[in-house]
């Protein structure tokens, strides 16, 4: 296995060794990431996955920051970054990419730190708790910034929000925990599936999912109608139940079961999770020779990290197009990943600072 503890370890101390020469490459990619969020945001829907990859990438330039040694500003430069993505997230109301990149990033926080099973625990619940609070504070935080025409501090009226629910909050009561519960019920989903097809309708033999594949590899700009995640056509097609207004989907799950039945159904979702285990492995296969490749496993897995509650299609879709976006950056601006030549390792590892192995300050 590519990706196992000795491995990664490895790789980790060589990424340190790659950033001590080159210190401020993960400053420029948290800059350019930065003004791609905004330009994004005025861009036709066709090309604007293709910018937000590069705000994407940002998040890589967070973990060259954290990774190289002697970095001056290192605290400084890391709080302002993650000031802007929760001042981003207060103002659109939006938390997916605190709640799902947030963990991609503490997945590198704890590589080769020992920590107590308590600790672990702690942590654990506490972050479940801290979800709950979120999933429960999140809808009527909402209703008041996007349909109150609220102006003043959103940050502050979230913090007084999360800080009321916190202090208030009833285990006891069920209304507590019933829109976590909504929020979290993804089998409700496949149910509403499983209820139509096949009483109503048929089994598709996968005739939905073959385009959805074949929508993976083509950019939107060269076939503008080409379906679309975020499961409004999902439930329509899977479920019969059209949905406006709000977002929800059946998952791979419900495709899987819509498209093959159970047998079948259960050898799709083998082969899907096959895929995606081929593709992680793939990230530290080349990291042997371009270990910096490693901390793009959140521009890649982003988007995966949540994908049983979305669908295939986002699974493929963002994979295929990550990666495409990777290669393309690699090939026009290599310095950015430092490749390792094989003939030049042994050399490197001897003659930088012994610093440049364990140093993150």
């Amino acid at each position: 296995s590519n990706d196992n503890s000795h491995f990664v370890k490895q790789a980790i101390a060589k990424v340190k060794i790659l950033l001590f020469r080159q210190p401020k490459t993960g400053l420029y990619l948290l800059m350019v990431g930065t003004v791609m969020f905004w330009i994004s945001a005025f861009l036709p829907v066709e090309i604007q996955f293709a910018f937000l990859l590069f705000y994407f990438a940002s998040f890589t330039g967070f973990l060259y920051v954290y990774y190289t040694p002697y970095f001056k500003y290192k605290l400084l430069v890391l709080s302002l970054f993650a000031g802007f993505i929760l001042m981003n997230a207060f103002s659109s109301g939006m938390f997916t990419v605190v709640a799902y990149m947030g963990l991609t990033l503490f997945s590198f926080f704890f590589l080769g730190r020992k920590t107590r099973l308590w600790k672990k625990i702690l942590w654990f619940f506490t972050g479940v708790f801290l979800l709950i609070i979120l999933q429960l504070v999140k809808p009527a935080f909402r209703q008041i910034t996007w349909k109150g025409n609220y102006t003043s501090s959103k940050a502050e009226l979230f913090a007084n929000m999360f800080g009321n629910q916190v202090t208030n909050f009833n285990w006891k009561s069920t209304d507590a925990f019933f829109p976590v519960y909504v929020r979290t019920n993804q089998g409700f989903n496949v149910a509403l599936v499983m209820r139509r097809i096949p009483a109503i309708k048929p089994h598709d033999n996968g005739n939905r999912l073959f385009v959805t594949l074949v929508s993976s590899f083509v950019p939107r700009f060269l076939w503008a109608d080409k379906p679309e995640a975020g499961g409004r056509f999902n439930m329509e097609y899977y479920t019969g139940y059209i949905i406006k207004g709000w977002s929800t989907n059946i998952g791979p799950l419900g495709e899987a079961y819509g498209s093959f039945g159970v047998t079948g159904g259960i050898l799709f979702m083998v082969l899907l999770g096959g895929f995606i285990r081929w593709a992680y492995g793939l990230v530290f296969k080349f990291g042997r020779n371009t270990p910096l490749l490693i901390l793009w496993i959140p521009v890649l897995f982003y988007q995966v990290t949540y994908s049983a509650e979305s669908d295939t299609l986002q699974i493929m879709n963002s994979l295929i197009k990550s990666a495409l976006f990777i290669y393309i950056l690699y090939k026009l601006i290599p310095s950015i990943f430092m490749p390792v030549k094989r003939s030049s390792r042994i050399k490197q590892v001897n003659h930088l600072p012994q610093a440049a192995w364990s140093s993150d300050k």
